[in-house]
């Protein structure tokens, strides 16, 4: 086991990547995410301090598309998959680590999957589920999340500030002026 850092913007795991790795984050942020046929980027998760990657990767050796990327600068602890591999899969602990966290994705995924086309009642939907405390701290994160463009969520971001849904506490961050008064279509 070593410790890797990365830099803002560098990858932490891609499709190209020669060794396959098991990290997990001590200290910084990623994004986690897909590039469509089409060519466009599709956000998956993001993760922070004791956020496992490359669970995937422990079971199966073509990931497909996915790539995870430091959204700042990152420490993680590292170990190959492919040293260490049986010793892992024979680990008990480390599978059921293996499978809460591959579970808390899951739901992720789904939740995704399952919020309303509507970009408005997404925003609703990502602030009151998916935020702590009802806050988006970044806009262009929270737009890359959403997947739509800053400029389109500043234009929801300034319809709910004018209706009273939301208040502006910082640049580029808001927060649900009640989580129970605005209703979810």
């Amino acid at each position: 086991m070593w410790i890797a850092y990365y830099s803002k913007g560098e990858f932490v795991s891609s499709p190209l990547q020669r060794e396959p790795l098991f990290q997990v984050v001590v200290q910084g942020s990623l994004n986690i995410y897909c590039i469509r046929d089409d060519g466009t980027l599709h956000s998956i998760s993001c993760g922070q301090d004791d956020y496992p990657i490359g669970e995937m990767e422990l079971f199966s050796s073509a990931i497909g598309n996915v790539y995870a990327e430091a959204e700042s600068d990152l420490i993680c602890l590292a170990l190959s998959i492919e040293e260490n591999r049986e010793v892992l899969l024979q680990n008990s602990s480390f599978l059921c680590l293996i499978c809460e966290s591959l579970t808390r994705k899951m739901q992720s995924l789904t939740t995704i999957a399952a919020s309303p086309a509507d970009l408005r009642q997404r925003v609703l939907t990502y602030m009151r589920y998916m935020c702590v405390d009802g806050e988006v701290r970044g806009l262009q994160q929270a737009a890359f999340r959403l997947n739509c463009s800053p400029r389109q969520l500043q234009r929801i971001f300034n319809q709910y500030e004018a209706e009273g849904n939301v208040v502006k506490i910082g640049k580029g961050d808001y927060r649900l002026t009640s989580y129970s008064q605005i209703p979810l279509l």
